[in-house]
């Protein structure tokens, strides 16, 4: 099951740990000379863009996938034991978790 608390919560991790340290390197690239200042101002700049960006653009994400794999439409070919038929059916997911191995019939297929 997909948790979006988790996920934001790891994506914000990985912006803070990757993209920010890349935008410090990055400034300091860009300056002529190093000097305390630049190296101070690069980290200014990188700790702004974690603080302003990395929350929304987490959250952002998170919502996107979880939106994206709530709605999936996933279809598959059943084929029903002593009937000549196939039929094509839209595989619902389950309203309630799987439980001692066994999944709740999701198809509608009356069984007698």
């Amino acid at each position: 099951m997909l948790k979006v608390n988790d996920l934001k919560s790891q994506l914000k991790t990985a912006f803070s740990k990757i993209v920010c340290p890349a935008i410090e390197a990055c400034l300091l690239e860009s300056y002529p000379t190093n000097s305390d200042v630049g190296k101070e101002c690069a980290k200014k700049f990188a700790d702004s863009f974690d603080k302003f960006v990395s929350e929304q653009l987490a959250s952002s994400i998170a919502n996107a996938i979880d939106y994206y794999v709530k709605n999936a439409d996933i279809t598959g070919t059943l084929i029903t034991t002593g009937s000549p038929t196939v039929h094509h059916v839209r595989i619902m997911p389950p309203t309630s978790p799987v439980a001692g191995g066994k999944m709740i019939n999701t198809l509608g297929i009356k069984w007698k």
